[in-house]
C-alpha cells in the first residue's frame, strides 16, 4: 500500500537518529508509511540517502542528515533541520547506537567513553535542543485557541537487551 493512504500522523515531523540502516531504517519507513515527515539521520550519508530514497518511492517524504549524533553542533542542527524541511517537530526517536564487542577486562576507557556519550550524552543533548521548539508550538498552540486539540509530541529512546545475554 503506497504511503499516502496512510493519515496518522499525517502533518507530524519525525526525526530518528540511526535511520541509515537496521531498527532505525525500519522505524523510518513505519513513520513515513503513517504519514509522518522524517529527518533520516546515519554517520554516513550513503546509507541515510537510501533510506530517504525508499520513503520517497513509496510516497513519503524524508531528508538525510548525515552526521555524528555525538558532535557537538549535532543537535541543534539535526533540530535545525526538521524546522528547515517541514516547519515543525513533532516526534524525536533517539535509536543512534552500537555495540563495542569487547568483554570488560579488555575494553577501554575511551571506548566505554565513546559508548556512553551514544547511548546517553547524545539522546540527552538531542532532547534539549528538541524542548523549545516542543515547548514554543505547543504554547502558539494554546494561545490559537487550541488548547483541547494540542497536538502530542512524543519521544521514543531506543534500548537493546544486548547487555543482557
Amino acid at each position: 500500500m503506497p504511503m499516502s493512504e496512510y493519515t496518522a500522523l499525517r502533518e507530524r515531523t519525525a526525526l530518528v537518529s540511526g535511520s541509515g540502516r537496521g531498527i532505525g531504517r525500519a522505524i523510518a519507513l513505519k513513520l513515513a508509511a503513517h504519514g509522518a515527515a522524517v529527518v533520516v539521520n546515519d554517520l554516513d550519508p550513503e546509507p541515510a540517502d537510501e533510506t530517504v530514497a525508499l520513503i520517497e518511492q513509496a510516497g513519503g517524504r524524508a531528508v538525510a542528515f548525515a552526521g555524528d549524533v555525538t558532535a557537538a553542533a549535532f543537535p541543534d542542527r539535526f533540530v535545525g533541520a526538521a524546522l528547515d524541511a517541514f516547519g515543525g517537530l513533532d516526534i524525536v526517536v533517539n535509536n543512534a547506537g552500537y555495540t563495542w564487542d569487547a568483554v570488560i577486562q579488555k575494553m577501554t576507557d575511551e571506548q566505554w567513553a565513546t559508548i556512553l556519550e551514544v547511548h546517553l550524552g547524545a539522546p540527552f543533548r538531542i532532547l534539549r535542543a528538541a524542548q523549545p521548539v516542543f515547548s514554543r508550538t505547543a504554547k502558539a498552540e494554546c494561545r490559537a485557541g487550541e488548547r483541547l486539540t494540542v497536538r502530542c509530541r512524543k519521544v521514543v529512546n531506543v534500548s537493546s537487551v544486548a547487555g543482557t545475554g
